[in-house]
């Protein structure tokens, strides 16, 4: 008679949040055989959204769950990347997305969030996901001493529960004992402006933009403007600089006073000016700074029943486009590594080697983030001018420490060859090998609630 299998220790897993990330990591969970339920806080699915990116390193989960063919025919792949001066017009650099992607195996891609959305949706119905809708998790609801949630008049019991619940999430929350800090300001707000592709091709200054798909992206004085066309609207995103008072922070986003904001821009390249002209509501939102956890911030509880994943763990900013697949890594890196898992103190452990490595690799990028800001974002003057500089001279020629870090061959490798799978497998090789040991206690050290 053949040996009978022992069960494994994980066979149900619930993700509160069922954003792009929550969803995501419902069909990586079930690729891997797993029962998966996700709780929506939202009475129905999401139907709004602005545009967004995903980079080759994202644009590879997808395809590991088979959907990459059918995003891309909600998508558009820019052709290229310009960096442009707000003065002159001038293209101070010309990155050719198509050549640079190609050896990562998928392209670089802009598409509408509810596209991506209801993708992801009907994908994870037809896997057997189960969501439900109209479920709020509340810091209380999460019970860590006895690993489950307390919902309304409910107990819903799971052997893993992500919290996937966004940037001021709940499961967060009951892990650190205490509610978000108050948030920081960046110093920028951004600003949307949408015009019809229609209205961009009656404009014979401005019709090149809409007609040949370039991402471009305006160096301006303390700012920067980013123009793509997507779905017959030609985005215009200003991140304009703002207030670092406390007093003068906002959640909701505000109106613009367009007007007053157009005379303020002055010697600025007549084309943005135009397509300003084409625009009369705007609202804009408010950027705060990025959090990078350390080792005294737990991602996973004590009894390794409750994990975070996504912005609830590792929120960025928007300058190197890469938020959203950050969150994708980290939905592949979790679901490869428990998946391994045969035993509960190997859920344990595959849960520690999880928070160490995406923190590692998340607090790089939050830092090379900024830092692009940095650069995108300079006041006029002589640093302004170096850069510029650099940027004429080095065009077409990338090398290590390129001022562009999207171009710079190093750390594009980096941050678009990344692949979970791999690092899950090795990872879990090196454990198993008794190299990669976790530390007696890594999750399981006692932590002050509340502190």
């Amino acid at each position: 008679m053949g040996s009978i299998a022992e069960p494994r220790p994980l066979s149900h897993v619930c993700i509160i949040g069922g954003g792009p990330v929550g969803l995501i990591s419902s069909l990586l969970f079930r690729r891997h055989g797993l029962q998966v339920t996700v709780l929506e806080k939202n009475p129905k699915r999401e139907e709004v959204g602005a545009g967004i990116q995903l980079h080759p390193n994202a644009l590879r989960v997808l395809q590991s769950v088979n959907l990459f063919p059918r995003i891309l025919k909600t998508a558009i792949t820019p052709p290229h990347l310009l960096l442009k001066s707000y003065k002159s017009g001038e293209t101070l650099w010309d990155q050719d997305f198509i050549a640079d992607t190609k050896r990562y195996g998928a392209p670089l891609i802009a598409l509408q969030r509810t596209s991506l959305q209801a993708c992801l949706y009907e994908e994870a119905l037809a896997q057997g996901v189960v969501i439900r809708h109209g479920v709020e998790v509340k810091p209380g609801d999460v019970d860590l001493e006895n690993g489950v949630l307390r919902l309304s008049g409910e107990v819903l019991q799971a052997d893993l529960y992500v919290g996937a619940d966004g940037g001021r999430s709940a499961v967060r929350e009951a892990l650190i004992g205490r509610g978000p800090p108050q948030p920081i300001p960046h110093g920028r707000v951004v600003m949307r402006i949408l015009i019809t592709e229609k209205e961009m091709l009656a404009r014979p200054s401005l019709r090149h933009y809409a007609e040949d798909g370039n991402m471009v992206v305006w160096l301006g004085p303390d700012c920067q403007v980013v123009t793509y066309l997507l779905d017959g609207i030609f985005n215009v995103a200003f991140t304009w600089p703002w207030s670092k008072d406390k007093a003068d922070v906002f959640v909701k986003p505000q109106p613009v006073d367009i007007d007053a904001f157009r005379k303020g821009l002055v010697g600025w390249h007549p084309d943005l000016l135009e397509m300003l002209s084409l625009t009369s509501g705007v609202l804009q939102w408010m950027m705060f700074e990025p959090t990078i956890d350390g080792e005294e911030v737990p991602w996973v509880d004590e009894g390794s029943k409750f994990v975070l994943a996504g912005d609830s763990a590792h929120q960025s900013l928007p300058y190197l486009g890469q938020g959203l697949a950050m969150g994708y890594e980290s939905a592949a890196l979790l679901a490869a590594l428990v998946s391994k898992a045969t035993a509960p103190t190997q859920v344990r452990d595959a849960l520690a080697i999880y928070e160490r490595k995406r923190k590692e690799r998340t607090s790089l990028m939050i830092r090379a983030t900024l830092r692009q800001g940095r650069f995108t974002q300079m006041a006029d003057g002589p640093l302004q001018e170096a850069r510029d500089r650099e940027l004429r001279e080095s065009a077409g020629f990338p090398t290590a420490g390129c001022p562009n870090m999207m171009s710079d061959p190093f750390f594009q490798r980096w941050m678009w060859g990344f692949d979970a799978e791999k690092e899950a497998d090795e990872a879990w090789e090196e454990y198993k090998r008794g190299c990669e040991r976790v530390p007696e206690g890594f999750v399981l050290v006692p932590r002050s609630r509340g502190v």
